[in-house]
């Protein structure tokens, strides 16, 4: 009786159903590259969006140590520093740049310690006065993280122990109308000499205004401080969350008041406005 041999499918061949050719190799990269390629930018914008709704938390929260500093004090807004009411106070401290947070970096001496800030008592050295997307304010090359002398750059929170600046003061800008108070501006005022409060500015961020230079820190993509001379080729845009006067918060892109006339950055729009008119 004959037997015969055995045969072998070649469907069967292990070898031929698990290897791949180089060139499916090199597809399958490139299908992954183009995946990434549309994916990281949407997961980056989504962070930097993240970034935004953590600063209007804190912000809200703010808000409410504002609202409690207030009912405390005779419905009075928290003043621009120690001298506003006390020309013999001394040494100096700011609150402008720091209502509450942590203490200052030793370099930064003007800065008042956290237990002496307006909102210590309501909100202590809370988080809440840092934002996510601090980039800080000095003039740095190359950025971050190293100054021109080639020293470490600290965000503002790490410098001044805040991030977040009150409304007081007009900063050096100039206006089309005559302010009714361009030293302190809101700092100190009574809750009634604001006009709108869901519309007047309380507490922003650097990129706002101009601050003798302009900054970015939200969806920064390149440099973070542009210099006066630098603006008009400078393509980024200039978001900064906002506090306003009743409490709400939103954020806002200030590119078009700080391009558009830059000799007056602060003229109201119909959603802000920073200072109340004679």
């Amino acid at each position: 009786m004959r037997h015969r041999r055995p045969t072998i499918s070649r469907r069967a061949s292990p070898s031929r159903v698990a290897s791949f050719t180089l060139i499916e190799l090199l597809v399958v990269i490139a299908i992954i590259s183009i995946l990434a390629a549309l994916l990281l930018p949407s997961l980056s914008r989504a962070k930097e969006r993240t970034k935004i709704i953590q600063c209007l938390n804190n912000l809200r929260q703010i808000g409410l140590g504002v609202k409690m500093y207030v009912d405390d004090n005779r419905s009075t807004l928290p003043p621009r520093d120690n001298a506003q009411f006390n020309m013999n106070a001394t040494p100096y401290e700011n609150y402008a740049l720091g209502l509450g947070g942590n203490d200052p970096a030793p370099t930064h001496g003007f800065m008042a310690r956290a237990t002496h800030r307006p909102l210590y008592s309501y909100l202590g050295r809370s988080e809440v006065f840092r934002c996510p997307a601090d980039k800080g304010q000095e003039e740095a090359l190359p950025e971050p993280p190293f100054n021109d002398d080639g020293n470490w750059k600290p965000s503002n929170y790490q410098a001044l122990g805040c991030s977040y600046r009150l409304n007081a003061s007009l900063w050096g800008n100039d206006t089309l109308r005559t302010p009714d108070d361009p030293t302190y501006n809101l700092a100190g005022k009574k809750e009634s000499w604001v006009t709108e409060p869901a519309r007047m500015i309380m507490l922003h961020e650097p990129p706002a205004f101009w601050y003798w230079n302009y900054y970015h820190w939200h969806y920064a993509r390149g440099p973070t401080t542009v210099l006066d001379t630098a603006l008009s080729a400078d393509g980024q845009r200039f978001i900064s969350p906002i506090l306003f006067v009743d409490g709400h918060s939103a954020s806002h892109d200030f590119t078009h008041a700080l391009k558009d006339d830059p000799d007056h950055p602060m003229e109201p729009t119909k959603v802000w406005y920073w200072y109340e008119p004679k």
